[in-house]
């Protein structure tokens, strides 16, 4: 497992750390609503883990939700795409539920403390750091669980499918270009083979079998002669007694 992956999983064990930390409130407030017998503590604890629950799967949801939303626009696009949602509503239904229940546990239970002594806001402040302020924490798991980027390149789809299509096009381009090397040597040697099949129709006989010889190595002196319209004699002569064309030409071959 990488190490993404492992801070990932430390800190989803974290989180349900912090709502089973959360659960006994939650469930001790519930149970104000419940007749004071074991069936009414049952439900009240049925109840809590509803909520407590409900925030993690919730949150996991809003998390992947975060995930998929493009990354442009100003701030308040940015926040109405991630935020204004189906998860996120029912997830601030159940922070505001466990937050009240949590808050009422610390002003129930809560005692003095001596750094808070004296100062007429302090018991306010204690109230909301141990009490309220812990539920609340689920947007911010939420948000670093999400693992959304920075930057709108890496999250924009459509940025994305630019780069997707421009990969295409270059391998296009790159097959083209082969393409197109082998259909210029293609006509280098049809143009070269052109040449050479264009001498066998010009006007000078001793050109057009030298030609014939050329192209056709062992084709016989009747048949150089049909092709280029002369004597089998004067083909003869060509090969054997001016220059022995027929020789050099196999000899280049070989």
């Amino acid at each position: 497992m990488t190490k993404a992956k492992w801070s990932t999983v430390a800190l989803w064990g974290v989180y349900v750390a912090l709502l089973l930390v959360l659960l006994p409130h939650t469930a001790w407030a519930f149970s104000l609503f419940e007749p004071k017998t074991t069936f009414g503590q049952v439900v009240g604890w049925f109840a809590a883990v509803s909520f407590e629950f409900a925030i993690l799967v919730l949150t996991h949801k809003l998390a992947r939700h975060l995930e998929t939303v493009p990354n442009r626009g100003d701030a308040k696009r940015k926040f109405q795409r991630r935020y204004l949602n189906a998860y996120a509503a029912g997830l601030a239904v159940a922070i505001s539920v466990s937050a009240f229940a949590n808050v009422a546990h610390a002003v129930e239970f809560g005692g003095k403390m001596a750094i808070f002594a004296g100062w007429p806001w302090g018991f306010v402040v204690y109230v909301a750091a141990f009490g309220g302020i812990l539920p609340l924490t689920s947007l911010l798991f939420a948000r670093v669980l999400s693992n959304v980027a920075d930057t709108e390149q890496e999250t924009d789809p459509e940025v994305l499918d630019l780069r997707a299509k421009l990969k295409e096009a270059k391998e296009t381009l790159t097959e083209a270009g082969r393409k197109v090397q082998e259909i210029e040597r293609r006509a280098q040697k049809a143009e070269t083979e052109l040449a050479i099949t264009g001498r066998l129709f010009t006007g000078d006989k001793r050109d057009r079998i030298v030609a014939a010889l050329e192209t056709w190595p062992a084709l016989p002196s009747s048949a150089v002669a049909i092709i280029t319209r002369s004597s089998a004699s004067y083909v003869s002569e060509v090969v054997n007694g001016n220059g022995h064309e027929r020789v050099q030409v196999q000899e280049a071959q070989e």
